[in-house]
């Protein structure tokens, strides 16, 4: 499990252990069955409070990323394909969102940002 923050984004550090390692689940480099490091073991390596690991846990496990068993540990759970395509649409959706707005801001066209988006992609 790698986890590289960026103390100066805007992006809060919980979004961005949460983000990490969803984005890790999706891909299949965290394997349904891991076992993940404690919080404390965590935001020790990462030299943080243990409070936006928490909060990433509990949002792991609110969308079914990880599951906790008492007395075992923290643990990657085993999404259907299904669930993890969709979670991957929901993904591409929002920073497709965030994209076109900042785009349509900026005065940058739609066929514009098309023409990029295959070029770069």
């Amino acid at each position: 499990m790698d986890i590289v923050l960026n103390q100066a984004s805007d992006i809060p550090i919980y979004s961005q252990i949460y983000n990490q390692i969803s984005s890790q689940i999706m891909n299949g480099t965290l394997q349904p069955g891991t076992k993940l490091p404690g919080i404390r073991q965590v935001a020790n390596e990462l030299r943080i409070s243990v409070i936006p690991v928490k909060m990433a846990w509990e949002e792991l496990d609110k969308n079914g990323f990880i599951k906790t068993v008492t007395g075992s540990g923290t643990f990657v759970n085993n999404l259907p394909s299904q669930e993890i395509e969709s979670k991957l649409n929901e993904k591409a959706e929002t920073l497709v969102l965030k994209t076109c707005k900042e785009a349509k801001e900026s005065g940058i066209s739609a066929d514009t940002l098309i023409d990029l988006i295959r070029k770069l992609y």
